[in-house]
């Protein structure tokens, strides 16, 4: 009996563990700056980067964010679905310059976030960082190199 009790409490937790792993991307990241300000984003940049996103993540640095590229300007839809935690996302045009900040909270997935504008950038960070830095419209997003999505 007891060793039926550890062989299925090993197997749980190697299920556990598999799940975690699945859970957690690990993207290139980069030092970018909006206006004045540096932060370290996680880059997604193909569409299985940008669909998997911060879903899943119990936390978020001060100055640490993802940076979501798109192979071209157009219009882009954000949710919630799997994200724990609230977030703003900015969008930026394929100038680099910030069209708008939209607050997302966690809700399953229920409702979407759309941008107003084409955008070719858009950089998740912790809700309320652009407001505490007082980042407005036209802010520029710098690189420090281009970076295009797949």
């Amino acid at each position: 009996m007891n060793r039926l009790r550890f062989v299925r409490l090993a197997s749980l937790l190697l299920l556990l563990t598999a799940c975690d792993s699945l859970r957690t991307q690990h993207l290139k990241t980069q030092n970018i700056r909006v206006g004045e300000f540096t932060i370290s984003a996680e880059i997604a940049a193909s569409p299985s980067e940008r669909e998997r996103g911060l879903m899943y993540r119990t936390s978020l640095g001060d100055d640490e964010g993802m940076l979501f590229v798109f192979p071209e300007a157009t219009m882009q839809a954000f949710w919630m679905k799997n994200t724990l935690i609230p977030l703003d996302v900015a969008y930026f045009d394929d100038q680099g310059f910030l069209i708008e900040i939209v607050t997302m909270q966690p809700d399953g997935g229920v409702r979407t976030y759309p941008s107003s504008e084409p955008t070719l950038y858009a950089l998740e960070m912790k809700a309320g960082w652009f407001a505490k830095r007082a980042v407005r419209k036209y802010t520029k997003l710098i690189l420090p190199q281009p970076i295009r999505g797949l």
